[in-house]
């Protein structure tokens, strides 16, 4: 990366200043310091947000149990908004075969009433769904404004994703897949593209951007 030399004096300036340097890096996402554990620990103690955390607990503000309890019950939003938008017939079905017409028994079903193999769908579908909520649809790269597309291969990307479930499901052997039946190399992003989004032709973007 080429920086221009304004940034460059303010990027020395910060590397000199080690206590400045130390409050920008705590403010990096998770996971941007996974190579340097102990940095990224003390980083951690040292964010304002955390400090504050532990003060207010050691204050006696809240406990750690209602501080869980409060993040839990966020994600119980999160988990009650996203599974509302699948497919949920087989759970209705099978919670109409253990109590019929009577609403009020529902509030009584136990994890094994209900089925493990139902809560893991449940949970599974979920949890595919989760990426495609945060991730913005514009990163789509047929819809990209800049750089160059391969329409040959984009416009054919539902066959490219039934190949892939097909077994060629690595990028070396889905390339020579597409090149041998399609006329085209596959993009290096697109098996990290269906593993966030899944079949194209679920996505109306992809539809639209295939008839236009």
């Amino acid at each position: 990366m080429k920086l221009s030399k304004d940034a460059q004096q303010e990027l020395g300036s910060l590397l000199v200043n080690q206590s400045d340097l130390l409050v920008v890096l705590s403010f990096l996402p998770g996971g941007a310091l996974d190579e340097y554990p102990s940095l990224q620990k003390e980083l951690h103690l040292s964010h304002p947000k955390i400090k504050a955390y532990r003060s207010a607990l050691k204050n006696g503000d809240f406990t750690q149990d209602e501080y869980v309890d409060r993040i839990l019950a966020r994600l119980d939003i999160f988990a009650y908004e996203i599974a509302k938008s699948l497919k949920l017939d087989f759970l209705v079905e099978r919670v109409a075969q253990l109590v019929g017409d009577e609403l009020e028994a529902i509030d009584e079903l136990s994890i094994a009433d209900i089925g493990i193999e139902s809560l893991q769908r449940i949970l599974s579908g979920i949890s595919s769904e989760l990426p495609k909520r945060v991730a913005p649809k514009g990163d789509h790269p047929f819809l990209a404004e800049r750089g160059r597309i391969d329409h040959r291969f984009w416009r054919k990307a539902d066959a490219a994703y039934d190949a892939y479930n097909d077994g060629y499901s690595k990028q070396a052997a889905l390339d020579a897949w597409c090149q041998l039946n399609l006329g085209t190399r596959c993009p290096q992003s697109f098996i990290r593209w269906l593993k966030v989004w899944g079949d194209p032709r679920e996505l109306i973007e992809w539809v639209d951007y295939k008839t236009a």
